[in-house]
């Protein structure tokens, strides 16, 4: 499975362990809000991929 990570703050260590966990036997593609982002590669993981999953 796809999926795609958007961090809006910098994780904190609960986070990072979730995130981890989620992303063990897929493919993570990550976008931190927080840093420079290119918005169209964004928008192109988006559609492509079979989940978006946002962290605030």
């Amino acid at each position: 499975m796809r999926l795609v990570y958007i961090y809006r703050s910098e994780p904190d260590e609960m986070t990072n362990k979730l995130a981890e966990e989620l992303a063990k036997g897929n493919e993570v593609f990550e976008f931190k809000l927080y840093e420079s982002v290119d918005y169209e590669e964004l928008a192109k993981k988006i559609i492509e991929c079979d989940k978006v999953i946002c962290w605030w």
